[in-house]
């Protein structure tokens, strides 16, 4: 009997529900996409999480390619202010292939 949990097709949807996995990096994603060019503390405000909260779901977002630092972290020196905004073709990319592999594209 086939795992329900596990689609068909599910190597082309692993990217983007590990990428996507919360709601918390969707809300990160969301607001960045609405406010660019902001600091890992505003997007903490604005979702109501904790800034350290906020920073790892920002690292993961950024490790999956799905976020563009300004300065790049690993550019940065230590305690300068870093700005984040959404790399529009990435998400675009992770959302597209989510919707193949649920049958919705």
């Amino acid at each position: 009997m086939p795992d329900p949990t596990r689609p068909a097709n599910e190597q082309s949807a692993e990217d983007p529900i590990d990428a996507f996995g919360s709601r918390l990096k969707a809300g990160v994603v969301g607001y960045l996409r609405a406010h660019p060019d902001v600091g890992a503390g505003e997007v903490a405000a604005a979702l109501g999480t904790s800034r350290m909260t906020a920073y790892r779901a920002i690292d993961e977002l950024l490790d999956a390619g799905l976020l563009i630092a300004d300065p790049p972290r690993d550019k940065a020196a230590r305690g300068q202010w870093i700005q984040y905004r959404v790399d529009d073709a990435a998400v675009t990319e992770m959302y597209l292939r989510l919707g193949l592999a649920i049958g919705e594209i």
